[in-house]
């Protein structure tokens, strides 16, 4: 910018200056042009009185009153002959030119005139002349040619052009400090807001919150803000789905080595309960009872341990997808059959609704699902189940409602995640799993909950019937 300005007022100085000499050279031809005129025309006057005036005693009818008309015209007078020789003149000094050069004669026999342009004698002063021809009265005839040489003072004119150009540098110099000092204050603004923002970049990491930059200016630098805050959205999203793989992953691992690790005993502890009771049936009552007792304990604790480690290895290991045209509402009427209670309803748009799914992830979704609902339910709520399955537009939609306690505010957040539970006994991966079949098929799970009204969940899945 300075750079522009310094070029700005050096390009106005030199067209000023130009300019300037310009007017100054078009006054002195004015100048000269107008004296040339009043010459010829006191000449001509002269001539007026000598009516038998010729080319050879021109010279004696001017030279008794062209010092007058010098006088009169403030401007020195010189007399050529047709041939450019000088033969009358009122410098004291010699003049520039005693024969005139060719040149002048030509352009005089083409043009009639002939003007000599400023030509520079020194610092204050510039030499001009022009060259005509003095005809008689019937301007017919050629007689001599007049030369009047003008030597200019600029001494005026040149103290107005440095008035003028001191004016003008002292506008600029104001100018080139005042755009200094606005681009200063620019610049180092806009420097201070691209360091803060360079060092909100620095700051950003991938798995912290990373909060967005509040700017509220309408510039260049928001385009830049815009796109970090975008960026930031983008990259918590991705953070949060890589940190979901991860600990799924970790979760999956985690079960496989708890599933190995719980079956493994399970079989010879089976084993030995059951020699033992073969073993020991004595007639003895009592030994008999507490026999018994601590081997139906034993058992039921037993097949819990079974039914966890089964629950974690179907986790870990969810069998390959075998997609096949089911009739959706036939196997959801045969998974409800398992429960046998009447406290479920279930509803379908259509009786019959084909589309290819597997079978097995289906009835997971809805056992899952429904048998949290009976979880969800107080023991002193006679429980509710409605199970509806329709179709909307491309979609299956199943929704699966309860009149259970519902999910407290805090737990909405946390209820699709692997090992998270309300429940004292559960393993915390029925609806994660149940999710990640639905997500598998491209679907969504979503859910309503109101604590101590209930909770419906609502499924929807891409209507694949081709």
């Amino acid at each position: 910018m300075l750079g522009v300005l310094l070029t700005t007022a050096v390009l106005i100085l030199i067209i000023t200056n130009r300019h300037f000499n310009e007017q100054t050279k078009r006054y002195h031809e004015d100048i000269l042009m107008k004296k040339e005129k009043a010459v010829l025309l006191s000449i001509n006057y002269l001539l007026d009185s000598y009516p038998e005036v010729n080319e050879d005693n021109i010279v004696k009818v001017l030279e008794t009153r062209i010092l007058e008309i010098n006088d009169i015209q403030k401007l020195s007078i010189v007399i050529y002959d047709l041939r450019g020789n000088q033969v009358l003149t009122t410098e004291a000094r010699n003049p520039k030119y005693p024969v005139l050069p060719q040149n002048i004669l030509d352009s005089l026999n083409k043009n009639d005139q002939y003007i000599e342009y400023g030509e520079d004698l020194d610092d204050e002063r510039s030499y001009y002349a022009s060259y005509n021809y003095i005809k008689d009265v019937t301007e017919t005839k050629k007689l001599a040619i007049v030369a009047l040489p003008y030597e200019t003072n600029d001494v005026f004119l040149q103290e107005d052009m440095n008035t003028l150009i001191g004016s003008y540098g002292v506008a600029f110099v104001f100018i080139i400090l005042l755009g200094a000092i606005m681009i200063y204050v620019v610049s180092k603004n806009t420097f201070n807001r691209l360091t803060s923002f360079a060092d909100r970049i620095k700051e950003t990491e991938v798995i912290t919150n990373n909060l967005p930059i509040l700017y509220d200016k309408d510039d260049e630098i928001k385009l830049l803000v815009d796109a970090y805050n975008e960026m930031l959205i983008k990259l918590k999203d991705q953070s949060e789905l890589l940190a979901d793989i991860e600990r799924q992953e970790a979760w999956r691992e985690f079960a496989r080595q708890v599933a190995h690790e719980i079956k493994n005993p399970l079989t010879p502890m089976k084993l030995m309960i059951q020699n033992y009771m073969r073993k020991f049936e004595t007639d003895d009552a009592l030994l008999d009872e507490r026999t018994k007792r601590t081997a139906s304990i034993l058992m039921q604790q037993i097949d819990t341990i079974e039914s966890i480690a089964d629950a974690f290895s179907d986790f870990a290991k969810m069998p390959s997808r075998k997609d096949e045209l089911i009739d959706v509402v036939e196997i959801t009427k045969n998974t409800l059959d398992i429960f046998n209670v009447p406290n479920i309803t279930f509803t379908s748009s259509k009786p019959v609704i084909k589309m290819y799914f597997d079978k097995q992830y289906l009835n997971r979704i809805i056992t899952n699902i429904v048998k949290n609902a009976f979880q969800a339910i107080p023991h002193t709520r006679e429980p509710i189940i409605l199970v509806d399955l329709s179709i909307n537009r491309d979609k299956l939609v199943v929704i699966i409602e309860d009149n259970g306690k519902g999910i407290s505010e805090e737990d909405k957040k946390e209820i699709f995640k692997p090992r998270f539970t309300t429940k004292s006994s559960g393993s915390g991966i029925g609806l994660s799993m149940v999710k990640k079949i639905i997500e598998d098929y491209d679907g969504e799970i979503t859910f309503e909950s109101t604590e101590d009204v209930g909770t419906k969940f609502i499924i929807h899945l891409p209507y694949n019937h081709e």
